[in-house]
């Protein structure tokens, strides 16, 4: 296999120092003259490359201005209920389901005690990989009492935001949540499902979520962290 062409070795590790922080967001990318030297690449080269981050969300090409880095990471409103899949399509990106597997477990202790049923109860558990702009960001999987839920392992209906099928199919509105946010490196098989090398930065969300006081669901989502953001507003000092 030959070597990638010039143009994406130079995409690609443009891309690699706007994710790692070297050229943060606002900031304007080196001129093309200044790319043309520092990688020993023609114009032609450069500006293809600036194409491709541009394509990719990464950077906006200002007329007269140069390339700026822009705001890629999708931020979640924590103030209100809404999903991952929710936040990235109002991001602007295209959300689809690569692959879901939907199957029923007994609850064990820890489960069945967040979502307060008896030990061993029936849980639908949703497993899924998701992809945004046809790139995996997020592992996501979610549990729910099965008697809410009868039969969901037999849908054939195809869905990648779960809140909404909630609604919709089973008259469940999640109205309230509370997430434990951490960050971790992905393992070997995150990172597969993940396309990313193993180590990658994830923001891991755990999510209890409730309808009229009752907690419905329990979410488990890993998502990439350089294209996730949370955003909280905080009033008065802890005393």
């Amino acid at each position: 296999m030959g070597k990638p062409a010039a143009y994406m070795r130079l995409y690609e590790q443009l891309k690699q120092d706007i994710r790692t922080g070297k050229y943060p967001v606002g900031d304007v990318l080196p001129t093309e003259t200044e790319l043309e030297q520092m990688f020993g690449v023609s114009r032609t080269t450069v500006r293809r490359a600036m194409k491709a981050l541009s394509n990719d969300g990464l950077a906006d090409i200002k007329q007269g201005r140069g390339t700026m880095v822009r705001n890629f990471r999708t931020t979640q409103d924590l103030s209100k209920v809404t999903s991952v899949t929710e936040s990235l399509r109002k991001k602007g990106y295209t959300v689809r389901t690569k692959s879901i597997y939907i199957d029923v477990i007994a609850a064990n202790e820890k489960l069945s005690g967040e979502l307060q049923l008896p030990f061993g109860d029936r849980l639908a558990r949703v497993q899924r990989v998701q992809l945004a702009d046809e790139k995996p960001v997020a592992l996501m999987t979610n549990y729910i009492p099965y008697a809410l839920v009868p039969q969901m392992e037999q849908t054939s209906e195809s869905f990648s935001a779960l809140y909404q099928f909630l609604e919709r199919r089973y008259g469940i509105t999640i109205d309230a949540a509370k997430d434990s946010i951490w960050a971790k490196a992905s393992d070997f098989a995150e990172s597969e499902m993940l396309d990313v090398p193993v180590g990658t930065a994830l923001l891991c969300i755990r999510r209890l979520c409730f309808h009229e006081k009752q907690p419905v669901c329990l979410d488990m989502v890993k998502i990439l962290g350089d294209q996730y953001e949370l955003e909280n507003f905080m009033s008065g000092r802890l005393k």
